[in-house]
């Protein structure tokens, strides 16, 4: 529910727009996540087209690679 609603800290007062909120993730949820950027990287890297991105998303422990067309 917290994670849900940390769009309104956009609009609340100057101090807490500094605040940073992410998933906790355990070491190996960190890993698969570093390998799936890296394979995001080597994905972009090999498409010659240009015309797709190649992003990691996805809650802890559920993450992927997706292409994302460009317009």
């Amino acid at each position: 529910m917290i994670l849900q609603s940390l769009s309104k800290l956009k609009y609340a007062e100057q101090k807490y727009k500094n605040v940073i909120v992410a998933h906790d993730m355990t070491k190996t949820e960190r890993e698969e996540c570093r390998k799936l950027v890296e394979k995001a990287k080597a994905d972009r890297k090999n498409d010659t087209s240009g015309k797709y991105l190649y992003r990691v998303r996805g809650n802890p422990g559920q993450m992927r690679v997706v292409i994302i067309k460009l317009r």
